[in-house]
């Protein structure tokens, strides 16, 4: 019976790895984190999700105090000037300032959205940018807040970088105070309707906790891709007694990757 699944899985892996399409998403955070202006979570970019020319992040944050200056959600990069992705709050209103870096602006994006996020109050913020589709959108608590369109659209190109994720303050600017829960990383532009998913939380990625390991697993996916999920808690691993997973079967997909996994 192992070797017959094994077969199976070798055979789907292979064919998707033909024709599927593959997207990725970690989660980094899940419980909510206390942030104080100097902490940060720093991500190293080898540990994220590879990405090729489009990329998303999803957060829900609190803020419980505002800054006098600029204050730092996250940003990739070595240097103040690689902005792809971040987003700041701004000086005292904690407007969202939602950035990226083009090959002839490394300072684009979208300067100030919604006049600001009140204190003690959660809100979920996606941040979606694509290079085939020359633009950024921002969405606050899963409604289309803002976006930015590249303006050169022949000769301007997305400047990725290979620096680290720093979540909270990225060492030039101090970081936001507050609390941060839910924060994912994606290889791939959310679609405004899998913003709305996420948001509420429905079947394009539910999850659902596993009580004996306190660990979280998909429990449903969009069935023309494949979505590779992983926790804040750990990798996959496996072990003589995991659980079956089936992901990416349906109609007009065909290929799927039976994988038996566990989160650990």
């Amino acid at each position: 019976m192992e070797r017959k699944i094994l077969c199976i899985f070798l055979l789907l892996v292979q064919a998707h790895q033909i024709v599927g399409i593959s997207k990725t998403f970690y989660e980094f955070i899940s419980d909510p984190i206390n942030f104080s202006a100097k902490d940060s979570k720093v991500i190293q970019h080898a540990e994220l999700p590879v990405v090729t020319d489009e990329l998303s992040v999803t957060l829900r944050l609190n803020l419980l105090s505002k800054n006098s200056n600029w204050s730092s959600v996250f940003h990739k990069g070595v240097t103040d000037i690689e902005r792809t992705p971040s987003l700041w709050m701004t000086p005292n209103n904690s407007a969202p300032h939602v950035r990226f870096s083009l090959n002839d602006n490394w300072n684009a994006g979208i300067d100030s959205l919604d006049g600001g996020l009140s204190l003690n109050q959660w809100y979920h913020l996606a941040y979606t940018l694509s290079e085939p589709q020359k633009r950024l959108d921002f969405y606050i608590d899963g409604k289309w807040a803002g976006f930015q369109s590249f303006q050169q659209v022949q000769t301007e190109q997305l400047l990725f970088n290979n620096g680290p994720l720093r979540i909270g303050t990225d060492t030039f600017w101090d970081g936001i105070v507050g609390q941060i829960s839910n924060f994912r990383y994606y290889n791939w532009c959310l679609s405004a309707d899998e913003v709305t998913s996420v948001y509420t939380n429905s079947p394009f990625i539910q999850t659902s906790t596993n009580s004996t390991s306190n660990s979280t697993t998909p429990t449903s996916f969009n069935p023309s891709t494949t979505i590779t999920y992983i926790p804040s808690n750990g990798n996959i691993t496996c072990t003589k007694n995991d659980t079956a997973l089936m992901v990416g079967i349906g109609v007009g997909a065909s290929i799927g990757v039976f994988m038996r996994s566990k989160f650990s």
